[in-house]
């Protein structure tokens, strides 16, 4: 019992030390009394958690490394899933089979949606976290990170004079074979939320009028970028990180509006730790958790002030969809995807 209560001692008074949440004014009191129950309970209940996320499990490690560093008794797997849907159906399959899956999950709202429908997530705003409107957009998520679009292009092959610094200038005859897309239209779904449909449709069909290369994931197709195997494309800010930090010749520039996807962390009713789970899930949302997830992955959080991605986007429209439209742009994406798919040249 000794050594218990001195680590959750010296859980707590870390805690205390670095408990300047995102939240503001008089709730950051407020704040640290949550983070500091959640600790307590997580290390009287002892129980590893584990955590479902996209990234890589090197950029993870550090992730985790800076939370034990303050919660060094909070124990947590990391389980990398890769894909689109693999979360919402692993998830689905191990609750069914198991009656529990992962504590934590990270993924995009279409995702997360999906697991609250079948009853799966944790109704956050019953749990007395004092979190602000824009830390909870729902009762199941949190937003923790965001894939932001960016315009991307070969500096060798696109003059500066040359760059589009718009949507219009962007979607021309000029770059018709020489333009780069991922597979999946769902920046212009997105841009729906912003322009409207038609307007968004219409765009889009434009874009297939260029012969745009469809790249399987947005990775290989800022690779595609750098190698001049296309001159110009929409991309993501993070998969540009590594070609860029590579010295390859590429730029980027964000466009107006500029199409985003914030992803959220959501916890499951089964978790066996829920108060781990919640302790890691805010930790995420403060300044130091936000930062270091920021410069391990190259995605940050959008409503987080002082990360990153919130100053690149303060100066620009952004085009994203509330979480209550989730249902209607999920069928959007299958229209526009298909739209995509039935013009442009695969990678």
């Amino acid at each position: 019992m000794i050594g218990i209560r001195t680590r959750l001692a010296s859980v707590l008074g870390m805690t205390a030390a670095v408990a300047a949440l995102t939240w503001s004014g008089g709730a950051a009191a407020q704040s640290a009394e949550v983070m500091e129950r959640l600790a307590k309970g997580a290390v009287e209940n002892g129980k590893q958690i584990t955590w479902y996320e996209s990234s890589p499990e090197d950029q993870i490690s550090k992730v985790l490394a800076a939370f034990n560093k303050t919660y060094p008794d909070v124990k947590v797997r990391y389980v990398r899933l890769v894909g689109g849907n693999e979360l919402a159906s692993r998830v689905i399959q191990e609750e069914q089979a198991a009656g529990r899956s992962a504590d934590v999950l990270t993924g995009g709202p279409d995702h997360l949606w999906q697991l609250h429908n079948r009853g799966l997530l944790r109704d956050l705003s019953k749990d007395n976290l004092n979190l602000p409107e824009k830390l909870l957009p729902a009762s199941y998520a949190i937003p923790t990170t965001a894939s932001v679009y960016v315009q991307i292009w070969n500096t060798r092959k696109v003059k500066e004079g040359d760059v589009p610094d718009s949507w219009d200038t962007l979607i021309d005859e000029k770059w018709k074979g020489r333009i780069g897309s991922w597979v999946r239209a769902a920046a212009f779904a997105q841009l729906a939320s912003k322009w409207g449909e038609e307007k968004a449709e219409k765009e889009l069909r434009d874009l297939v009028e260029l012969k745009p290369y469809l790249f399987k994931s947005t990775f290989p197709l800022a690779q595609g970028v750098a190698s001049g195997e296309v001159d110009i494309a929409i991309g993501f800010y993070h998969s540009l990180q590594p070609v860029l930090k590579a010295g390859a010749p590429v730029a980027y520039k964000l466009l107006n509006p500029t199409p985003m996807h914030t992803i959220s962390t959501g916890i499951t009713k089964s978790s066996v730790n829920p108060d781990a789970a919640m302790l890691l899930t805010l930790w995420l949302t403060t300044p130091e958790g936000a930062k270091v997830y920021e410069q391990a992955t190259s995605r940050g959080n959008p409503v987080v002030e002082g990360t990153e991605t919130y100053n690149m986007l303060k100066d620009v429209e952004v085009a994203e969809w509330p979480f209550d439209a989730t249902e209607r742009l999920a069928k959007i994406n299958e229209t526009y995807n298909a739209i995509l798919a039935a013009g442009a040249t695969a990678k």
